[in-house]
């Protein structure tokens, strides 16, 4: 059994033909099967069915268990790869979502110089659901960001650092300019400005659109947290955002959600247990590992 085979396998069951699985990798066909039939040798069981080539690809009970195993040696041997190769690194990759970067960036910096160890900070902004999604990858040593909901994982070291509700903005012109309490059924009709799929208010907007049984209505889709700020002040439309970012935002209203339908971000700071920081890099993973944010 070898490395290759089991990235082949894992493929295959993940997009369910051979041709595609083949031309994925820029393999022929053949080269796939055999890799399948190493494995079915190997563990004296089939692993996948299939009835004939138009037939749905089937998991056994150990193609399963095997599918599952796998994609976390897989992973894992990637990790080993990148962390030896990358022994003598004097850098930690750090990524970070807009909305918790902006938070808490400021104080990881200041608490890296205090240790006379900023050289080593290697920062770059994503999307939360990309910046763990690298994390995972082993692309990044450590991800800041902020989802709806606790990411609890074994594999992961996790600090919980702050919880913020979401809430709606509206301009001071805007009709819900007094109203401070709605249903998102009443969100039904307006207009919203709204950051791309990935981003957590993206994903709660269209979380809360499901609470009230309608697709809300996204006039502009805005690059930065920033824009889509000034387009609400400006009447343009309404937007659903973090309470913790918008806060000192001066000429903007702000109208929570019913009890029952409110939602929440929680800010996170990850690393994954397999990552083996070197000499260089020891003292600012315990900086990150122990990071509490200034009150």
């Amino acid at each position: 059994m070898n490395e290759k085979d089991l990235v082949y396998f894992c493929k295959l069951v993940e997009i369910g033909n051979y041709t595609t699985t083949a031309a994925y990798f820029e393999v022929t066909q053949p080269t796939i099967s055999m890799a399948i039939k190493r494995l079915a040798k190997k563990f004296d069981d089939p692993l996948i069915i299939q009835k004939n080539r138009k037939s749905k690809l089937l998991l056994t009970n150990a193609g399963e268990l095997l599918y599952q195993k796998a994609k976390i040696l897989i992973q894992d041997i990637a990790s080993i790869d990148y962390d030896v190769k990358h022994a003598s690194d004097k850098k930690i990759r750090l990524a970070f979502s807009g909305e918790a970067g902006s938070s808490y960036i400021p104080d990881v910096i200041q608490k890296f110089f205090q240790a006379g160890l900023t050289h080593l900070l290697d920062t770059h902004i994503e999307r939360s659901a990309d910046a763990f999604s690298d994390l995972t990858n082993g692309k990044v040593d450590v991800a800041i960001y902020s989802w709806m909901v606790k990411i609890n994982d074994p594999d992961y070291f996790i600090h919980n650092l702050h919880k913020t509700e979401l809430v709606i903005i509206t301009s001071l012109d805007d009709s819900l300019k007094d109203v401070h309490e709605l249903s998102a059924a009443q969100l039904r009709n307006k207009r919203f400005i709204a950051r791309e799929r990935g981003f957590l208010t993206r994903e709660c907007l269209e979380q809360e659109a499901k609470l009230g049984n309608f697709t809300p209505n996204i006039i502009y889709t805005a690059t930065t947290m920033k824009l889509m700020i000034d387009l609400v002040k400006r009447n343009v439309g309404i937007a659903l955002a973090m309470e913790s970012s918008i806060k000192d935002v001066p000429g903007i209203h702000i109208v929570r959600l019913q009890p029952g339908q409110k939602l929440w971000a929680y800010m996170q700071i990850a690393m994954r247990k397999s990552f083996v920081p070197n000499k260089y890099q020891r003292e600012g993973i315990e900086i990150l590992r122990h990071f509490k944010p200034e009150k």
